[in-house]
């Protein structure tokens, strides 16, 4: 065998050596000959293994054995030294110091499964680290010119529209059987092939952190573990050829992670570039959209999922209390699912919405519900009625920040409703809904200031109505008497100055307290 020809093959091993009629190796102990060679060294050093890089092979006269040639112990030491070295294998030449392979190193050989290959006298060291040098460099070049093409088939994931899958793919076709990404408690991501998936996660776990190579049933696998963003996953590949998967795993899986983020850079740039341009939609549609650019804005809606003619809707939504709000990755990922059109954009322009606020513009669709739940979750949230006419948006958005005062001021009083729909609320509601706060609290003093410094018998009157007038159901929820109730009841009527059975006083009381009574009004129970 030449050089030449070894320049088309992956690696130079010790099969190719043993080979080669020039160099006239005998196999001693042949061990595994199918061991990967990568460079030569000639040394007679007691502690030559220290000194060897892994993969080479040693060459040796065995003069570090000459002062005793019976003695087996430093013979098994060297053997020992330069398994754990990792070295390839031992090239023992004869006719300097030993006519033969000593019995000590063949036994030490063969008890460890380390190849021991013998030198004719007739054939100098410096031949065979030639030989080995000049095919290592071919080798590598070839593993250069791999490394390449494998970077490069792996990269055209990054031009799919589902860059992970796409890669897992890759990953299967090229170990000729099974690829799998999992999340880090065993979620799979991606996966491709019939390999045991399942089983190979639970492999994972039992060997602990780090790459791992083992295998399962008639599947050899190799895996390596990797970070994206803090979160941490497992790229897994299994193949039923051995020699196949111990060759490219290693390339394969580091250029894997490489892609992966890659992938997750390319992302997180368009989310950025999308969010950015999501954000500038809702305060151009906010700000009002002129009749020249209704065209080109519903051109740029078309591009998060809108259609020309959808009912749209403004969302206003701010933070309960300290809790902590859904993430707007979350929010934009339900959207994504629920198949839902949706810009977003972080703090609203109002002065009084806490950090955390948010104003968003959707399409009215079915899937909408699932998305305002997870929502209201976690904020006071006020929807705008439905339109088309994007030039009246900002009236729209208007109602949305309306709606959302009035969820905040019902969620205040102690009611666990957290969102209001403009178009859903009562007439009586829509129209406190334009009143001027400030003018409101001083003729409530005034009509109603004696009533509001008895909290008891505001109580009352504000369970009073939120039970349509039932006395004895108010009287149960107050833990009194029904008669109780009714001589508070008459206390009410002489300080508003009117029966509290007349339609106007009702309507006056039910006016001035309506955001309490709202609050204490139990939703029905789902039919």
């Amino acid at each position: 065998m030449n050089a030449d020809s070894r320049a088309e093959g992956p690696s130079l091993t010790l099969r190719h050596l043993v080979d080669e009629p020039s160099l006239q190796l005998t196999a001693v102990e042949p061990g595994d000959l199918s061991a990967v060679v990568r460079s030569a060294h000639s040394t007679d050093l007691a502690d030559a293994a220290s000194r060897l890089r892994p993969r080479s092979i040693m060459l040796t006269t065995g003069g570090q054995f000459a002062a005793a040639p019976d003695d087996p112990v430093p013979q098994e030491r060297l053997i020992a030294d330069l398994v754990s070295a990792d070295v390839a294998a031992l090239l023992f030449g004869t006719g300097i110091h030993f006519d033969a392979v000593p019995r000590g190193l063949r036994n030490a050989a063969r008890e460890r499964n380390f190849p021991l290959l013998s030198v004719d006298s007739q054939i100098p060291f410096a031949a065979i680290e030639d030989f080995v040098n000049r095919g290592s460099l071919s080798a590598e070049t070839y593993l250069l010119k791999r490394t390449v093409w494998l970077q490069t088939d792996l990269l055209h994931a990054l031009s799919a529209s589902d860059p992970v899958s796409a890669l897992v793919i890759r990953l299967g076709a090229l170990c000729k059987g099974a690829a799998v990404l999992y999340e880090g408690a065993g979620r799979i991501v991606a996966s491709t092939g019939h390999g045991p998936l399942r089983l190979m996660w639970e492999e994972i776990g039992a060997q602990g952190p780090g790459p791992q190579r083992f295998e399962v049933g008639q599947w050899v696998v190799a895996t390596r573990p990797f970070r994206v963003r803090g979160s941490g996953f497992q790229l897994a590949v299994a193949s039923r050829n051995r020699a196949l998967l111990n060759d490219i795993s290693p390339e394969l899986l580091e250029t894997a992670e490489r892609v992966l983020a890659a992938a997750n850079a390319s992302r997180s740039l368009v989310i950025s570039q999308e969010r950015a341009e999501a954000a500038r939609l809702v305060s151009a549609l906010r700000g009002g959209v002129t009749s020249s650019r209704v065209r080109e804005t519903w051109d740029r809606l078309r591009a998060f999922g809108f259609r020309v003619g959808d009912d749209l809707r403004v969302v206003v939504a701010s933070p309960v209390g300290a809790e902590r709000p859904a993430l707007v990755e979350a929010l934009l990922e339900e959207a994504q699912v629920e198949d839902l059109a949706l810009i977003l954009s972080e703090d609203g322009d109002g002065d009084d919405r806490a950090s955390g606020s948010l104003t968003a513009v959707l399409a009215e669709r079915d899937t909408a519900d699932a998305w305002f739940e997870l929502l209201a979750r976690t904020r006071v949230v006020g929807v705008s009625g439905p339109f088309q006419d994007l030039t009246v948006a900002p009236r729209y958005a208007q109602e949305a920040a309306t709606a959302w005062h009035l969820a905040g001021r019902r969620h205040g009083r102690g009611s666990a409703a957290t969102i209001v729909r403009l178009d859903e609320v009562d007439f009586a509601t829509w129209l406190l809904t334009r009143r001027d706060d400030t003018q409101v609290a001083d003729r409530l003093d005034r009509h109603f200031g004696e009533l509001i410094r008895s909290p008891e018998l505001v109580e009352t009157v504000v369970l009073y109505l939120a039970c349509d007038q039932d006395v004895k159901r108010t009287a149960e929820l107050l833990f009194i008497h029904p008669n109780t109730v009714r001589y508070r009841l008459r206390k009410v009527e002489q300080l508003v100055g009117g029966q509290i059975a007349s339609a106007k006083v009702v309507a006056n009381l039910y006016l001035a307290f309506q955001d309490d009574i709202l609050a204490r009004i139990k939703p029905d129970p789902p039919g």
